[in-house]
């Protein structure tokens, strides 16, 4: 099986072959079709894996296959424990939406630093939201971003947001999201 064996845009192939991934891994070959037929997904994989990959590019698909409109409702969140992965999936996601005609409006918020430059970055909506879920929490009790119409969710790093530290917080998450949702945990 080859990458360009997967029903993604064009874009996406070109994206996805740009950053070196011309063979999927087993995480990204049972993932990605699942994810592109609507099928919610539990994946395990190590560190290394493609695991990013694995979802950014069905869910970039998914996004590009939607009407726009503005304000742009959240399409697709991604859940991070940390802010450095909320950064470095961010930076995944951009790569690989990098030739996407009429790109997303992707909007990567997490604690640590001013919520007032994320809250501009929401305005107008957002198609994918990466984000840690205490900052998440705030931006939606500040009317900054709204969950009403998601459609896919992805906890990525889910045994560590499933653990103690964070599940108060994911709870809180979860209870603002539409019951009809796609959903994709990995760890």
């Amino acid at each position: 099986m080859r990458f360009s064996d997967f029903p993604l845009l064009a874009e996406l192939q070109r994206a996805a072959a740009g950053s070196g991934y011309l063979t999927p891994t087993p995480v990204q070959a049972g993932a990605i079709p699942a994810l592109m037929h609507g099928s919610d997904v539990l994946a395990l994989a190590q560190t290394g894996s493609g695991k990013t990959a694995a979802y950014v590019l069905p869910l970039l698909h998914q996004v590009q296959a939607t009407q726009r409109r503005s304000p742009r409702p959240v399409h697709a969140l991604v859940l991070l424990p940390t802010r450095e992965l909320a950064m470095q999936v961010g930076t995944v996601v951009r790569d690989m939406a990098r030739f996407l005609r009429d790109g997303p409006k992707i909007a990567v918020v997490f604690g640590g630093v001013s919520a007032n430059p994320q809250m501009m970055r929401l305005r107008g909506g957002a198609d994918v939201v990466v984000a840690t879920p205490g900052r998440l929490l705030d931006l939606v009790a500040s009317n900054a971003v709204s969950l009403s119409a998601l459609r896919l969710l992805v906890l990525d790093e889910a045994d560590r947001l499933l653990d103690a530290g964070f599940a108060d917080e994911l709870e809180r998450v979860l209870a603002l999201l539409p019951d009809r949702r796609q959903t994709a945990m990995l760890s």
